[in-house]
């Protein structure tokens, strides 16, 4: 399959880093190969949004849409309703441009530690967005890979 299309709607897998700069406006290129077909569609949108590990993800949204009504199809309650709001309240819509930059407001970035660069990775359905220096000292402090899980992802 071609790699630059080895993220479709049905079968998302981003991988890799990439480092882009941010500018003023808290705009940065969204790495080619992590774009829908390398290039901009008309259909080419993303949510930002808290993530589970204290980032900021990037998620098509397509993958947004189905995580969020995977949630809603939890056992309703005030718990479910509070996460549900918690991510809803968290989230933006965003589309690159032409150029292929997406612009996340600063403010919305700041509390990520987010300024002049920001480091995109790959997991798979989405990405996630770090500070470089802050994920530098986050995988310092990392203990050494999990062989079982090593040998799951590659056996």
């Amino acid at each position: 399959m071609d790699e630059r299309n080895s993220h479709s709607e049905s079968t998302s897998c981003f991988h890799g880093s990439y480092t882009r700069s941010v500018d003023a406006k808290g705009r940065f290129n969204l790495p080619f190969r992590f774009r829908r077909s390398g290039s901009a569609h008309a259909d080419e949108r993303y949510v930002v949004s808290d993530g589970p590990d204290g980032t900021l993800n990037l998620l098509p949204y397509v993958e947004f849409v189905a995580a969020f009504n995977r949630a809603r199809g939890r056992k309703p309650g005030q718990g479910q309703r509070a996460e549900l709001r918690r991510i809803s309240h968290n989230s933006r819509v965003v589309e690159p441009d032409a150029q292929g930059r997406i612009a996340i407001a600063p403010d919305f970035l700041a509390p990520y530690g987010i300024t002049a660069k920001v480091l995109v990775i790959g997991m798979g359905n989405y990405m996630e967005l770090w500070d470089p220096e802050q994920f530098a000292a986050q995988q310092a402090s990392l203990a050494p890979p999990d062989s079982v899980f090593m040998d799951e992802f590659y056996g």
